[in-house]
């Protein structure tokens, strides 16, 4: 099968001849119609993860080809959670630590498991959501990085009724914007970016801010809870410099560490400890409410207007190229039609 590969030796190729993978006991065999390319995997390929070498890719949507142990869910268009327990008798009382944190887990298109910018990946069954019908391939392919968005409010980092910034207006800046003004959750949005044509695809009630050298200061300790969606340094600085006293910071984003200029930990710390803050990482979420909200036409419009093309995957090269291009937002691969 074709695959898009990376290995830190010999770099990013279109594999022609990729392995297929076979479905084991309690997994399905997935053929992959549509991927999305994330910032991950333009991290991956800077070096985010040390020796990684498999095929890219975590957010897709698919139609199952096999399934040995529930025949039924052959045929359905399906989207699948990232985060793969290798152990079949590991049990945790908590449901969510077991879904993000289970030992010995392998992650979709991350760690020691092969992605879905591919023509077919397997994934536990249990892992596996039905997309319903009326949602598009190209909606559909947002399920997981808007399940992530959604990380925040099931970790109740935010209360009702409270003062929220978003910080950053790339791909996930802009999801969990529109995310929280979905829900209702925040008393105030704004949101703090870059790009004032990107902000403007989130609709709803939000404010907007160009981020410039006097954003921190016009905003010191104005916030209940600053979510840093950036991925940059500067991000967090700002994050932690317009969060209350007793307030929240959330992290959303990771990115790779080989880059030139870091903050000092006492850039960051000080103010953590003096102001307490409290510091929350966040990472995957739910399915089912990511697919609740793309049935909202406010997340829909958002997401079909992210897209920027969509390239088949033997030109996945050329896709990658594209999605590294300066003011690109969303680019999406096609493995095969619906």
């Amino acid at each position: 099968m074709k695959a898009l590969v990376f290995s830190e030796k010999r770099g990013l190729r279109l594999d022609a001849d990729r392995y297929q993978p076979v479905p084991g006991e309690g997994e399905a065999l997935v053929q992959i119609l549509r991927a999305g390319i994330c910032s991950t995997d333009l991290e991956i390929i800077k070096g985010y993860v040390p020796g990684f070498d498999s095929a890219l890719g975590h957010e897709f949507v698919g139609r199952v080809a096999e399934c040995p142990g529930q025949p039924d869910l052959v045929g359905q268009r399906v989207v699948g959670e990232i985060n793969c327990n290798c152990d079949r008798d590991y049990q945790h009382e908590d449901p969510i630590f077991a879904r993000n944190h289970a030992p010995n887990r392998v992650v979709l298109g991350i760690i020691a498991k092969d992605g879905c910018m591919a023509e077919y990946v397997t994934l536990p069954v249990e892992n596996l959501h039905r997309v319903p019908d009326n949602l598009s391939d190209k909606e559909a392919c947002f399920v997981e990085p808007l399940a992530a968005a959604n990380r925040i409010l099931e970790q109740k980092a935010i209360e009702r009724g409270a003062k929220v910034a978003v910080i950053g207006d790339g791909k996930f800046g802009l999801l969990i914007a529109q995310s929280l003004a979905v829900s209702g959750m925040p008393g105030s949005l704004t949101h703090f970016g870059r790009h004032s044509d990107k902000m403007a695809l989130v609709t709803g009630d939000i404010t907007r801010h160009i981020v410039d050298d006097d954003t921190k200061s016009n905003f010191a300790m104005a916030f209940d809870v600053c979510i840093e969606a950036s991925g940059t340094a500067a991000g967090v600085l700002l994050a932690v410099g317009m969060t209350r006293s007793m307030g929240t910071v959330v992290l959303k984003t990771t990115c790779s560490t080989q880059v030139d200029k870091k903050p000092a930990w006492a850039e960051v710390a000080n103010d953590i400890v003096v102001q307490e803050l409290r510091l929350v990482g966040s990472r995957c979420g739910p399915f089912p409410a990511a697919l609740e909200q793309l049935q909202d036409p406010r997340m829909r419009s958002l997401v079909n207007a992210m897209v920027d093309r969509v390239f088949p995957l033997s030109e996945g090269l050329e896709a990658i190229k594209r999605a590294q291009t300066k003011g690109v937002i969303k680019i999406q691969i096609e493995a095969a039609a619906s």
